[in-house]
């Protein structure tokens, strides 16, 4: 994105940023106290992105869909698996969730110029 970003994207690259920093954290730690920072994170980045007319924001449409998607998804899966929070297929999913998130604002960093 070549032309002077608006305070929308620039707000929502630090939302992304952010999510960023929470999402390496859970993977060094397992640590899924996480969640309801990434759950104000992504809350914000959604008020951010769909109160918005700014191009950029349009442009990365398909990728800030696979984070709250793949936030909502692994939100259900903890739900539904609270009783049984030791099997491994459980923190596959986790992982796979937090992964696809983490590609996604990856592609999004990319999309603004920022790695």
């Amino acid at each position: 994105m070549e032309e002077q970003a608006s305070q929308v994207t620039i707000d929502f690259a630090k939302q992304l940023i952010e999510l960023s920093r929470v999402i390496v954290d859970i993977f060094k730690t397992s640590d899924l106290d996480k969640l309801p920072s990434m759950n104000r994170i992504i809350k914000e980045m959604y008020r951010l992105q769909h109160g918005s007319e700014d191009p950029a924001m349009q442009t990365i449409d398909v990728e800030a869909n696979v984070i709250y998607s793949n936030f909502d998804m692994l939100v259900q899966v903890l739900k539904t698996a609270e009783s049984d929070s030791d099997l491994p297929s459980l923190q596959n999913a986790v992982n796979k969730f937090l992964h696809n998130i983490n590609e996604a604002t990856v592609n999004i960093a990319a999309m603004f110029g920022l790695v």
